[in-house]
């Protein structure tokens, strides 16, 4: 058990709701790190159904219990009672590896850096883990280019904020349930902070294994980014997150099938339009069609891996324009629900 005199230099927070068959192996994980300096942890219960809090009170961390309110509002409580100069966020599902502090300080000892992003890497195998994890990857390699710039995105599964600079810009947005992490990126990033990247040391989370699960998941995500990007409209142009290719791709998905249905309808040559719009989303996602045969392949062989790669472009488009759909109707619908905190 942690002194009530002990003045750590960081504190890891992590929000707990009914994770009772992972906090453990998170736990044992951060009592296993090497090279730190003196940090504590602090579990916020946000009205846990499950042993969860049993287990994180009987290893001797330290828990504050809340009723249910979201992991924004999770993370604020526990930055607000954190001990620590410097807090990290990390899932109650993600288990870091031996050095996770130590690197995720690291960038902080230089003054320009307030903030700093961590990666994730798959903790199981499966055909939908290996699609997802390649998505991953592939947003981390625009982010390694940043330097001393550093990036206007966080993951709140794993990230560390100057405690200071965090509850200086008041912390995550508690209204949201989605894509908090993304609305306050941007808000710190926008109030003059930098957040650096580091993807030395990601956290082991086990990603979704069925696509149903993984579509309901994206379109949920979809759904949190399009009512943040109403707050801030300038990052639908650009961020760290979304590549250009990315974006071709979703335009393209949406020209595909309203062509195809007007060629089908009004005049045949624009059903050809059409193909050719569906064969340029191939195009522009050809790197990630190639990483998803490359990936994928030794589980399902080469054919049926080009067919689940191509499938998972046009799904994804799919998904998320399907959440910028009902974003859109909501907001004309019902205009006075799409507040939320606006863009300074």
């Amino acid at each position: 058990m942690t002194h009530p005199d002990f003045a750590p230099a960081a504190t890891v927070v992590i929000p707990l709701y009914d994770d009772a068959a992972t906090i453990g192996a998170v736990l044992d994980a951060l009592s296993a790190q090497q090279g730190a300096p003196p940090f504590d942890v602090l579990v916020v219960d946000d009205g846990s159904r499950d042993d969860g809090p049993a287990i994180t009170a009987a290893r001797g961390v330290r828990v504050i219990a809340q009723a249910n309110g979201g992991p924004a509002a999770a993370r604020n409580a526990g930055a607000r009672a954190a001990r620590g100069a410097v807090v990290l966020f990390l899932d109650s599902d993600c288990v870091p590896p031996p050095h996770w502090v130590a690197t995720m300080l690291a960038p902080l000892a230089d003054r320009r850096f307030d903030g700093v992003m961590g990666a994730i890497r798959a903790a199981n195998d499966g055909v939908v883990p290996r699609i997802v994890q390649m998505e991953v990857d592939a947003r981390y390699v625009g982010m390694r280019s940043a330097g001393s710039d550093g990036v206007d995105f966080i993951a709140a599964p794993a990230c560390a904020f100057r405690r200071e600079a965090f509850l200086g810009v008041g912390g995550f947005d508690e209204r949201l349930r989605q894509a908090e992490d993304v609305e306050m990126a941007y808000r710190f990033t926008g109030s003059g902070h930098r957040i650096a990247f580091v993807d030395t040391a990601p956290v082991a989370h086990a990603h979704q294994t069925g696509w149903i699960e993984f579509l309901r998941v994206k379109h949920a995500r979809a759904i949190g980014r399009m009512r943040v990007f109403e707050l801030f409209p300038a990052k639908r142009r650009h961020d760290s997150w979304t590549p250009l290719s990315l974006k071709i791709q979703f335009a393209l998905s949406a020209l595909a099938p309203a062509l195809v249905v007007g060629g089908l309808v009004l005049w045949p040559p624009l059903a050809v339009a059409g193909a050719g719009a569906a064969a340029g989303v191939l195009v522009a996602g050809r790197s990630e069609l190639a990483e998803a045969v490359r990936r994928v392949a030794p589980l399902t062989g080469s054919a049926a891996a080009a067919a689940i790669g191509a499938g998972f472009l046009f799904a994804r488009a799919w998904t998320i324009w399907l959440a910028v759909l009902r974003v859109e109707l909501g907001r004309r619908l019902w205009p006075a629900a799409a507040g939320g905190r606006r863009a300074t």
